[in-house]
């Protein structure tokens, strides 16, 4: 048997949320906290390998024939998750933190696996305008091979994250407006999620919002309005009919549970 993790019993800050929803600001504020070890990059195997965890512990016949306990399940894939994330052959370089933090994108079957691996563990989930989202994901160079209604389907999809978060006391929910003109609220959640660690807000946290920008231009939209955060909520203008309904149908329940609006169906 290994010697244990040096971060093993170390507090575990994660952020997740759907690409181009503020998750890249997020996870910057979070590593500018001085009491975090931040492996400030996307690490998305941590979703393959937790969804996959869970799926297998949610079935009755391969419970049954763990030839391990289901604590040391689950104590693996942490010490794998810590082993592969912080090598220990790095760590005498780094200074020691306290509190350490990473990100991944996740569904509800790696949100609940994280939550039985790391428990010490503080989940914060960002959610933005799907209008916005969608948008930014069809224009972005990364996703453009993406069709308009799979966009749509992919946000949707998250409102199941949403519920988990809002109704688990490990979660922090926090919405991308909230960073431009709402800061007190974005500090606030964020001082949940730190607390939740052991730690308190401090306001190196803040830095990243002021040189934040990953732009992306809507096709025929001006390149003043595309830099212009604000102006986001409005790339719907430049859709086409069909892309409108697309959204409506797909996303419409989703906006409206998180309490966006549909301008062209309340205009």
């Amino acid at each position: 048997m290994f010697a244990p993790h040096p971060f093993t019993e170390s507090p575990l800050l994660l952020v997740s949320g759907m690409g181009r929803s503020g998750t890249t600001v997020l996870r910057n504020c979070v590593a500018a906290h001085p009491n975090i070890e931040s492996l400030n990059r996307e690490s998305n195997y941590i979703f393959d390998l937790m969804r996959t965890a869970h799926i297998s512990m949610d079935n009755d016949f391969r419970v049954k024939n763990l030839v391990v306990s289901k604590d040391q399940f689950w104590y693996q894939h942490q010490q794998l998750i810590l082993n592969l994330h912080w090598p220990q052959k790095s760590l005498s370089q780094n200074p020691a933190k306290p509190v350490i933090s990473t990100y991944s994108m996740l569904d509800p079957r790696a949100a609940l696996a994280m939550l039985a691996a790391f428990p010490q563990i503080s989940l914060c989930y960002i959610v933005r305008n799907g209008i916005e989202v969608v948008s930014s994901y069809a224009s972005f160079k990364n996703f453009q091979h993406i069709e308009f209604a799979q966009c749509c389907r992919n946000w949707a999809s998250r409102y199941d994250m949403v519920q988990l978060i809002t109704h688990n006391p490990h979660c922090t929910l926090l919405r991308y407006e909230w960073l431009n003109q709402q800061r007190d609220l974005f500090q606030t959640g964020l001082t949940e999620a730190l607390q939740k660690c052991g730690l308190d807000f401090t306001p190196h946290c803040l830095g990243p919002l002021e040189t934040r920008f990953h732009p992306t231009r809507f096709q025929g939209e001006s390149r003043t309005d595309a830099r212009d955060m604000d102006k986001r909520k409005d790339r719907w203008k430049w859709w086409s009919d069909e892309q409108r309904d697309q959204f409506s149908e797909i996303c419409g329940s989703t906006m409206r549970e998180l309490g966006y609006p549909i301008p062209w169906l309340t205009s």
